[in-house]
């Protein structure tokens, strides 16, 4: 049974202007990319460094922490949690003159709060060597993913729906790491996790357009694909906003309400439904117009 239409959007009509805004996010993020594999802008679990928790007996400001911490001579990013009276202070130092920097860090905190001011509740010490490998898993994990996805709907659909499913996925992915660069969020595993949420996530979106477009071609064929494509997506477009706000709702109030820690993780997550429902619509199913898509190889 056919769902009932309640859209009547023509989104060919604003084809240039989406795809100029897409090339633009690509290439954001490409440079992002580069950047990130020169060192820039990634968080001690692909650099090194250290990450200590600190429990402080007396309610500090963060910045009175950063002041304490700046007596160090050492860098630290500091994630603030007041209501617990600890913060979490991280740094790409691994070693500052053959001491490590927990040990500097807690000498410090003795000779400024005493030795009863504080206790050091947890050290992560990660070498760049680590750092290393685990910026190599996670582009090997990326590319397997992307073969994955391509033969996935290969088999579900055809094989050149895979192909378009797969740029688009890992547009949003792409676009996602440039708009968190810009924003100065670090390259972590807690964003990589979310980058990875993000592809399944666009993916099933797109999923769904594609089951829908499928079914319209083998019915219609190709006399008029983009018609036909066009009414595929406002035919699922409702669907498509229910779900997509029902994610919005619980992605910015773990943004709003989660804290430092969850910060970059709820936003990759909030943006990466964005721009997976844009990239379904307006890269995924343009696509397949682009690469003429054969009904009589759509499999049932």
């Amino acid at each position: 049974m056919e769902t009932q239409r309640k859209f009547n959007l023509n989104y060919f009509s604003i084809i240039k202007i989406t795809a100029s805004i897409s090339i633009i996010l690509f290439l954001i993020g490409l440079y992002s990319i580069l950047m990130m594999f020169s060192g820039k802008n990634v968080g001690i679990d692909f650099h090194g460094g250290n990450a200590i928790t600190v429990s402080f007996k007396k309610n500090l400001t963060i910045n009175e922490i950063r002041d304490l911490a700046g007596k160090t001579g050492i860098n630290f990013d500091i994630a603030h949690f007041p209501s617990e009276n600890k913060a979490i202070l991280k740094t790409k130092v691994v070693e500052l003159n053959g001491k490590k920097v927990s040990d500097i860090l807690e000498s410090s905190f003795q000779q400024s709060v005493g030795k009863d001011g504080f206790s050091i509740e947890g050290i992560t010490e990660i070498g760049p060597r680590v750092g290393s490998e685990l910026k190599k898993d996670a582009t090997i994990a990326f590319i397997l993913s992307a073969i994955g996805i391509i033969f996935y709907l290969a088999w579900r659909f055809e094989k050149k729906f895979g192909i378009a499913a797969a740029i688009a996925t890992y547009h949003d992915v792409i676009a996602i790491v440039g708009i968190m660069y810009l924003l100065k969020f670090e390259m972590d595993l807690i964003v990589l996790t979310a980058l990875l949420t993000v592809a399944g996530y666009s993916l099933t979106d797109t999923v769904v357009v594609f089951d829908r477009i499928r079914e319209n071609l083998r019915k219609k064929g190709v006399a008029n694909i983009k018609d036909t494509i066009n009414n595929s997506i406002n035919e699922v477009m409702s669907r498509t906003i229910i779900t997509s706000l029902t994610t919005l709702f619980s992605s910015v109030a773990l943004l709003i309400f989660g804290g430092e820690v969850l910060r970059s993780f709820a936003l990759a997550i909030t943006l990466g439904v964005i721009i997976g429902t844009y990239s379904s619509i307006f890269i995924a199913s343009p696509l397949l117009v682009l690469f003429k898509i054969d009904p009589k190889r759509l499999k049932k």
